[in-house]
């Protein structure tokens, strides 16, 4: 990332902050990381949704699927 004082600041007619201006580069690395964060969230919420399958299928409420079964559907 770009130092600090590579930031623009655009404000309204009262001095207000409005928005910022970066630099292309900064904006880029920004949204790789951005969508390198939603990758995550997906997976932790898969995750999350098979931990709570778990009770079910040991009370025999859902049916167990195996890995060749998921990897087959996936």
């Amino acid at each position: 990332m770009s130092p600090a004082d590579s930031l623009h600041y655009l404000t309204d007619a009262s001095g207000k902050p409005e928005a910022v201006v970066l630099p292309m580069a900064d904006w880029l690395e920004l949204k790789a990381y951005y969508r390198q964060l939603q990758g995550r969230e997906l997976v932790l919420r898969g995750m999350s949704e098979a931990l709570r399958e778990v009770p079910e299928i040991l009370a025999g409420r859902q049916p167990e699927i195996t890995l060749t079964d998921f990897l087959a559907a996936s």
